[in-house]
């Protein structure tokens, strides 16, 4: 089976919302610790999260952020995080991660 083909990217964004939440964690939190880590992936690879099929993409993202694609990243604990890939003309295709959420949060976004 061949590898996958790793899509490097120059630049990772944050939804406003997510970017506010990091900036009041401690530096030793474990979920900026992750989200560090999960940045670090994204930029070897921007498609290193699992794709959401796209009839399976809530309705809660494409009003809030009017997105076509949609990816889950694993986290230690059973968190996720919910990113999209999208063009940003200076940048090209680029990863902005719209949120964490914890395990029980998860399921109820995605109708579990």
């Amino acid at each position: 089976m061949p590898r996958k083909r790793k899509t490097p990217s120059s630049d990772v964004r944050f939804s406003e919302e997510l970017a506010e939440q990091l900036i009041d964690m401690d530096p030793d939190n474990k979920i900026k610790k992750w989200i560090k880590d999960m940045v670090d992936k994204l930029r070897e690879d921007m498609k290193a999260g699992n794709n959401i099929p796209k009839k399976l993409i809530p309705t809660y993202y494409i009003r809030k952020y009017n997105v076509n694609n949609l990816y889950r990243f694993r986290h230690p604990e059973g968190y996720r995080s919910i990113y999209s890939l999208v063009v940003v003309n200076e940048k090209g295709v680029c990863p902005i991660i719209w949120e964490v959420l914890s395990h029980p949060e998860y399921e109820k976004r995605f109708g579990y």
